[in-house]
């Protein structure tokens, strides 16, 4: 199927069919229902095709969205694309010919990954695959770094919070023994400096053991026999195959998932509550209850003591973590589906399933919050069938710029300025029509790496600062690297910090970048640039 969201299903309703004509015409012998596509007349069980899951999408879309992106996707994972000369289109003979195609498609070795650009010289060249681990039982929807570079937290569908160690990193326990509740304002609220100064607990395996124990099915998909065995010419450890830590509080998904810089973690998850965790303690600090699914939740970047978490009741607040509430918010916001917040904590970006983009202060003013809404723009095309705004999935900030990003379900990546919303470029390529994906910049902020319902990753070299002209054109960037990733849908992928790699990543440089990509399999898998 065409990449034409106007093209539906023909789907039958089944009180509805036609006097005279057999039912077997719509259904299966197991009684499930034929769809039909319209583009190439094909039919399909609805059994057998590959439903997005994501549940923001699943929460609002009909039945009939459900089925047309169901349908996409299915179509995008057994399609292969056109292969296409960085001139534009060409002969395959032709393409066979050119000389830079030959030398980037020689085999490198086992676990080298190819990679699919227009670009004459591909920078992610030497990328090879170095490490999988069976991460969690179902799709993972959050995966985030901590500032120093020694933990990764994913959380996802299975509702289990999961703390990774990095290999080589040292022991993150040594900063932890000290009083923390001068963080939260040199408060200490119900205990909270006796729960996080204790003594975390072991297993008689000596690995950590988690808020709850294991039993039945959790044991068997538990810790042991997490690394997968992958053939790669460059094995390398880069995460310690058992979890640091697990915890089990949620009873449904975790969306979303923040790092303090003192290493104190918030999940979001659907059950309507955001948890207060750190990795030293095995139960959670302090739970937040909100009316609805929470979709996003930061810290505050300088004040540790707050944080922000947006929800699909429409409301954005602003909490208190040692007093354990609100202390300012905005509502009537439309339904919350991504923020983000600045490096210095002053600016708010806040992003809805109506594809509005909304633009706020953060302040304080002796002791008082306030979020004060300066701008709003709607992301989508100026015109065609991408002119009515898509629910926004991911929002990020480019490091050490007035710039940001927003992705969308139209499949775009858009960037703007941060104080006159002016959108300065346009990146192409990638897959998402129904997913919960987000975009990340480098720490460097020269590239752009994007997960893909296509089971690819997606990187793009960072366009300059541009004034649009006044015909009022973006600079379009369709110049992406891109390679198979994994064999479902990416909904994860972030840099690692360069302190993660062997050797030190130099600016303007792809060598020596580690990719660490999520998907619908609960798998995860860390890809590393070579310098060969």
């Amino acid at each position: 199927m065409v990449e034409d969201h106007d093209s539906e299903p023909n789907v039958m309703n089944p009180q509805k069919v036609p006097s005279g004509v057999p039912w077997k015409n719509f259904f299966d012998s197991d009684g499930n229902l034929i769809v039909k596509n319209l583009d190439t007349g094909e039919k399909t069980s609805v059994k057998d095709l590959e439903k997005p899951v994501d549940p923001v999408f699943l929460r609002f879309a009909s039945q009939e969205e459900q089925l047309s992106a169901s349908m996409t996707v299915s179509t995008l994972n057994t399609q292969e694309k056109p292969r296409n000369s960085f001139l534009g289109r060409a002969h395959p003979s032709l393409i066979k010919r050119t000389p830079f195609r030959e030398k980037r498609n020689i085999v490198k070795g086992v676990g080298h990954v190819k990679i699919n650009t227009k670009k004459a010289e591909a920078e992610f060249d030497n990328l090879f695959v170095v490490q999988a681990l069976r991460a969690h039982d179902g799709p993972i929807w959050s995966l985030r770094m901590n500032e120093k570079g020694n933990l990764l937290a994913t959380g996802g569908q299975d509702a289990v919070l999961r703390v990774w160690l990095l290999c080589g990193q040292g022991n993150p326990e040594v900063n932890w023994n000290q009083d923390y509740s001068e963080t939260f304002n040199g408060k200490s609220k119900d205990g909270l400096n006796k729960h996080v100064v204790s003594e975390p607990s072991f297993s008689s395996s000596g690995t950590r053991s988690s808020s709850k124990e294991t039993t039945g099915k959790d044991t068997e998909n538990s810790i042991s026999n997490r690394e997968m065995n992958i053939q790669t010419k460059y094995p390398r450890q880069l995460l310690k195959s058992q979890p640091f830590r697990e915890f089990m509080g949620h009873k449904l998904d975790i969306l979303d998932i923040a790092w303090s810089k003192n290493d104190f973690l918030l999940s979001a998850s659907m059950d309507k509550t955001v948890r207060l965790w750190h990795p030293s303690v095995n139960e959670a600090l302090r739970k937040f209850q909100h009316s609805d699914f929470i979709t996003t939740v930061h810290f505050h970047p300088i004040e540790e003591g707050i944080f922000i978490s947006g929800a699909l009741d429409e409301k954005l607040r602003v909490w208190d973590v040692a007093e354990k509430k609100v202390i300012t918010f905005k509502d009537r916001l439309g339904l919350i589906t991504a923020s983000s917040v600045s490096r210095d904590g002053k600016h708010l970006l806040v992003g809805t399933y109506k594809g509005l983009c909304k633009s706020f202060l953060l302040k304080q003013d002796q002791g008082t919050w306030t979020l004060q809404q300066v701008n709003e723009v709607e992301v989508c095309s100026r015109r065609g069938k991408n002119s009515k705004g898509s629910k926004i999935s991911g929002i990020s900030f480019k490091p050490h710029s007035d710039e940001f990003l927003v992705s969308s379900n139209d499949s775009r990546l858009r960037c703007y300025r941060l104080e006159s919303l002016v959108r300065t470029c346009k990146y192409l390529g990638h897959r998402n029509f129904c997913s919960q994906i987000h975009p990340c910049y480098s720490e460097d902020g020269e590239y752009i790496l994007c997960g893909s319902e296509d089971r690819q990753v997606y990187i793009w070299k960072t366009q300059p600062q541009k004034v649009p002209e006044n015909n009022g054109k973006t600079e379009q960037n369709e110049w992406s690297e891109h390679f198979m990733a994994h064999n479902c849908i990416v909904s994860c992928a972030i840099f690692a910090p360069n302190v993660v790699s062997n050797r030190k990543v130099a600016n303007h440089s792809a060598i020596g970048r580690v990719i660490i990509t999520a998907g619908y399999s609960g798998e995860i898998r860390i890809y590393e640039n070579m310098d060969l």
